[in-house]
């Protein structure tokens, strides 16, 4: 709470006799480079004027800041809802037009952020995180090794990666390791959360904020961008030292707990599949643990049928057999995953051939008019007359035991179903079928395929580095990513954020309000009579008053809010040169990257908060000295880096 009434104060103090510039009794001094692209008006104060000198427009454009603020720190309606309302009342009331409206949605970044969205999706799609995932882990029982084990990984990925799918595949992964290692899920996951946003603090594309930051900067000029790689200047040291604060300090703030799920059964979707041992298979002669290291992992090989013999939770020492009936327990990626092996013959269907470039899952249900009802899958041959393989079938939420072929249909079952192609019999027999998951492509990691993706982001990191527009890049590896199958049309769209799009649409729009209305230079006043001119103050009072408004919001609007602030108190601070403008971008976004200390500061926080069982003081006692900390470093680092420095 002390922090919400901090951030308040902030904000409306400036009413109570803040002096500012006033835009409209300065109008000559306003003006925008020659290189600026479409979005803010720059302004250079060279004078204070008095607060009442704002027009209505001006106190209109406070009063609703204000309120906009206390919607989205309540979440009365998802951000980019709220600001979108937001914006639209500013131009319904006349200060902005809707041409400058528009602006926001016309933003080159709108294009990189949901191009970069269907790049990582092709990622995911063909198996290259998952195979990753499950190759960084640690055997050793020290936990300082087993942090760094991953965490380095993570936040690797995270410069070139989307950082949200990254913590989504790995947490489960990291979840089950753990427990196999008779340890506790919650002393892992919150540090995996962490490495993901150390490692988007590196580059251009970490995160979606360094994106817009780079786009508000290059709206005031091109000569005060930042290249692909410059933020690891101040990123690295950052990560380093946050590493080291996981594994020597933090650690021992995270609790133990009990992993939620681990008095419930397994999850109604973790499958059991088994597969028969044919000749010319590559598991014959060889250990659970040999094959583990390529075909599957060893805890998913619950059982062994040989002969008259069954063997449970079979040793990784066995030696795998002709003939040998093997029992697979895993989600379905890692189950379809199976079907690709040479000889390995399943015995739902035997016959189904799976093209690992194009699998796809769908799960429907059986309708109460369905003629499949009383019918087993073999009598009326599935495959041949609906086009795709049964994997599964479940009844009132529990798996239906025995042979899947053999099995008697009934009204409600849910069919979990495999296919080459995306697959429509819903949509042709929609009297049998009601769809619950549509066609999904499944992650199976392919070799070819995997290396043309990998490919292909390395060329866009290339051609951004050699100074092609990173929207540019962008669009023409995601084009030729589809173009070649890497992914279809239809996952492309379903993998662009379209509620970040908005969101960063209608910010831009609203932070050009504060602008123009001159309520940017009332908030600037402000901050600078209280940090004063100094580099370092001035740096750190910006990087605290980011830090405090992305805990409370997000980290993007907090990015599209502050930006216009920062850059009038540099302003009034006498720093106007591009260089100076650059130094702000960059504090603006390691500081909107600080978010460690409240679970909805950052959508990673979310995706751990309930596997790891945490409760919100938990995230405050690792996370508060970790902001206090990068709050220094940030502080001492930034302007030492990158000088503020008066105009040229």
């Amino acid at each position: 709470m002390r922090s919400v009434f901090f951030i308040f104060v902030i904000f409306l103090l400036p009413l109570f006799g803040v002096h500012a510039q006033s835009p409209e009794k300065n109008a000559n001094l306003q003006f925008k480079t020659e290189n600026t692209a479409p979005g803010l008006v720059e302004t250079h104060p060279q004078r204070e004027v008095k607060i009442s000198d704002l027009t209505w427009k001006g106190y209109f454009a406070i009063a609703l800041f204000v309120l906009t603020f206390i919607a989205l720190m309540l979440e009365v309606r998802s951000p980019d809802i709220t600001l979108l309302i937001s914006a639209g009342i500013l131009v319904i009331v006349g200060i902005l037009t809707p041409k400058q409206f528009l602006e926001g949605f016309a933003n080159p970044i709108l294009v990189t952020i949901a191009m970069l969205c269907v790049i990582m999706r092709a990622l995911e799609i063909n198996g290259i995180l998952d195979i990753v995932g499950r190759k960084i882990l640690s055997t050793s029982k020290h936990v300082g090794t087993q942090l760094i084990s991953y965490m380095f990984p993570v936040s690797l990925a995270s410069a070139f990666l989307n950082n949200t799918p990254i913590v989504l595949l790995m947490a489960p992964i990291i979840r089950r390791w753990s427990l196999e290692n008779s340890c506790v899920p919650s002393k892992y996951l919150i540090p995996l959360s962490y490495a993901a946003i150390f490692g988007g603090m590196c580059t251009l594309i970490g995160t979606s904020t360094n994106i817009i930051v780079f786009g508000l900067l290059r709206t005031h000029s091109v000569a005060s961008e930042f290249t692909f790689f410059e933020l690891a200047k101040a990123g690295i040291p950052l990560g380093i030292i946050g590493t080291l604060y996981v594994i020597f300090i933090g650690r021992h703030f995270l609790p133990v707990r009990q992993d939620p799920a681990s008095a419930l059964t397994e999850e109604a979707r973790e499958f059991t599949a088994e597969f028969l041992v044919q000749e010319e298979c590559p598991l014959i002669g060889k250990t659970i643990k040999e094959t583990a290291k390529k075909y599957f992992r060893e805890d998913m090989l619950i059982q062994i049928e040989r002969g008259s013999e069954i063997i449970d939770s079979p040793s990784q020492e066995l030696v795998i057999f002709l003939g040998d009936r093997l029992v697979f327990a895993g989600d379905v990626n890692k189950i379809v995953q199976l079907h690709t092996i040479k000889g390995l013959q399943s015995q739902a269907d035997p016959h189904f051939e799976l093209d690992p470039g194009s699998s796809h899952f769908t799960e429907v249900v059986l309708s109460n008019t369905s003629w499949l009802i009383g019918k087993t899958p073999k009598s009326i041959n599935f495959r041949t007359n609906y086009g795709a393989s049964i994997l599964a079938i479940y009844r009132q939420g529990s798996r239906v035991t025995g042979n899947v072929r053999d099995t008697v249909l009934l009204p409600g079952d849910t069919l979990m179903l495999l296919s080459g192609e995306t697959w429509h019999g819903a949509d042709y027999y929609n009297k049998d079928f009601y769809n619950i998951r549509h066609a999904e492509k499944l992650s199976i990691y392919h070799p070819v395929r995997a290396s043309i993706v990998i490919g292909a982001l390395f060329a866009m990191v290339a051609a951004v580095m050699l100074h092609i527009p990173i929207m540019v890049a962008s669009l023409t590896v995601a084009f030729f990513l589809i173009f070649t199958g890497n992914i279809s049309i239809r996952q492309a769209q379903k993998s662009i954020s379209w509620n970040v799009l908005l969101l960063i649409a209608s910010a831009f729009a609203f932070a050009k309000a504060m602008v123009i209305t001159g309520v940017a230079n009332v908030f600037a006043e402000f901050l600078l009579s209280v940090v004063g001119t100094d580099p370092y103050m001035l740096t750190g009072g910006i990087l605290l008053i980011t830090i405090i408004t992305t805990e409370l919001l997000t980290n993007n609007a907090a990015a599209l809010i502050l930006f216009p602030i920062a850059v009038q108190t540099a302003f009034l601070a006498g720093y106007t040169s591009d260089m100076a403008v650059k130094t702000i971008g960059i504090t603006i976004a390691i500081g909107c990257s600080c978010c460690f200390a409240i679970p909805t500061g950052y959508q990673t926080h979310m995706l751990v908060y309930g596997p790891g069982g945490y409760k919100f003081k938990d995230f405050l006692k690792i996370g508060l000295p970790l902001d206090l900390i990068f709050l220094i470093v940030g502080t001492l680092l930034i302007p030492t880096i990158w000088s503020l420095s008066p105009s040229s």
